[in-house]
Formats: C-alpha cells, structure tokens, sequence
C-alpha cells in the first residue's frame, strides 16, 4: 500500500500541482492511522459523532499533507 500512494501522491503534486492531499479515517483504524503517519500526514482535527456509518454515528479524525511535507 505505501508504494501504491506514494506513487499517486507523486502524481497528484508534480503532475497535477495538489497543494495537498486530505485523509477522513475512522479513529478505531490504526493500520491506516500508522500509515498516514508514515507518509508524512499530520493529524488536523478529530470530529465527535459527525459520520453516519452502519445505523450509528460514529468520530473521524482529519489528516493532511502538504506537498512540502512530502518525502517519499
């Protein structure tokens, strides 16, 4: 997986000149948390209740990456 998104993250700022690149995870999820981590995102915001999924609302957490920040 880390090869596969560091190659459409190379894609989307060089080629499609992104400022940045945005991630909605589910906190209970830390093998995409760690990831994200790994590639460089940093941890935005996290939001209480605000994702209706399987007849329950349940928190996100928001991560980033600014092109800067990107070092594959």
């Amino acid at each position: 997986m880390t090869e596969a998104l560091v190659r459409i993250f190379k894609y989307g700022f060089n080629e499609m000149n992104l400022h940045s690149v945005e991630a909605n995870v589910n906190p209970g999820n830390l093998p995409s948390i760690k990831l994200l981590e790994k590639l460089g995102f940093e941890k935005e915001a996290y939001f209480k209740e605000n994702y209706y999924f399987d007849g329950k609302f349940v928190d996100s957490v928001i991560y980033s990456l600014l092109v800067h920040k990107f070092t594959p």
